[in-house]
């Protein structure tokens, strides 16, 4: 095993860990930026990532920057723990002006350290010994966006990313920007929503390689039920990388005459392909207790474990909605 083998198993586990796909673009050589893929909190992970339509929260800013329109001012904080001791959080908040909004976002992404090993000649070099040395890295993304609603039904929004990627002391900073547009119909019951992202130039620590860019299209239902009830289901087509995937989820929340709210999620990631050791599907819950929402989300990475996601989100302009 050569000194790079174990940046190489940072990535491979990473991989498995999330079903990112990060495979040729355009013959150019794998994607960089692991961290635009990956799900910053546990919402729109238990949903699928069928979050360009149905985000109305800080974390539209990661999917579709024109949904920020019309969320009320909140702030938002996520953690996940994924399998061999990677780690990763975010936190985002969003503060609307009337029919602008804005909001600021922080992604980032520890892959931990990892033991260099380097081939043993006792063993003709096919096992490894240690150097004594170990590797670390993480990319670290921050993110600033505005949203304009042009009318009742229609809006738009744009984002700008600024990235940091280091891996084994080399580093690159590279940027990104999005650009988004909504539609809301019939009452808000149906909402509309499509947005590029990650349109930027190559960076990597080391070897420069494109951005993930990504096109996604998206619908959010809102469907009637009993008195307290709301569920709503969501659908994406997402386009990456020269592959189109499906991306479905389903939420159900409850609100009591308490005050105390409810919520059950139910996702497919249709990122994930046969043999992947990331399930396609996700699970989530939440709780809601006033102006606080606390959220969490599973996904099963098969030999690996699991990946475990907890979050929260403060409402500052009134109760929270267990669904919305």
């Amino acid at each position: 095993m050569t000194p790079r083998m174990p940046l190489v198993r940072i990535g491979l586990t990473l991989l498995l860990a999330t079903a990112a796909p990060l495979r040729a673009q355009e013959g150019a050589g794998t994607s960089s930026a692991i961290l635009l893929q990956l799900a910053p909190a546990p919402r729109p992970l238990a949903l699928g990532g069928a979050y360009a339509a149905l985000a109305r929260d800080p974390y539209a800013l990661f999917y579709n920057p024109s949904r920020l329109a019309g969320t009320a001012r909140t702030f938002g904080a996520a953690y996940h723990a994924y399998p061999a001791g990677i780690a990763a959080g975010s936190a985002a908040a969003a503060l609307p002006f009337g029919r602008f909004a804005l909001a600021l976002g922080v992604h980032y992404l520890d892959l931990g350290e990892v033991e260099v090993l380097e081939p043993d000649p006792a063993y003709g070099g096919q096992r490894g010994r240690a150097t004594g040395e170990v590797v670390d890295g993480g990319e670290v993304l921050a993110a600033v966006g505005a949203a304009f609603a042009l009318a009742p039904s229609l809006q738009v929004g744009a984002a700008a990313k600024a990235l940091r990627l280091g891996l084994a002391g080399a580093s690159d900073h590279g940027f990104a920007a999005d650009l988004g547009v909504s539609a809301v119909l019939f009452h808000g019951r149906l909402r509309l929503g499509t947005a590029v992202q990650n349109l930027g130039p190559e960076v990597g620590p080391g070897r420069a390689a494109p951005l993930p860019r990504t096109v996604r299209a998206g619908a959010a239902l809102e469907l009637g039920g009993a008195a307290g009830l709301r569920t709503i289901l969501a659908a994406d087509a997402v386009h990456v990388e020269q592959r189109v995937s499906f991306a479905a989820g389903l939420e159900t929340g409850y609100r009591s005459g308490t005050g105390l709210g409810l919520v059950a999620r139910a996702g497919f990631d249709g990122r994930a392909r046969d043999g992947d050791a990331a399930s396609p599907l996700t699970l989530g819950a939440g709780m809601v207790l006033g102006r606080l929402r606390l959220d969490y989300a599973y996904r099963g990475v098969g030999p690996l474990g699991a990946t475990h996601h907890f979050g929260f989100s403060l409402h500052l302009d009134g109760e929270a909605e267990p669904a919305r």
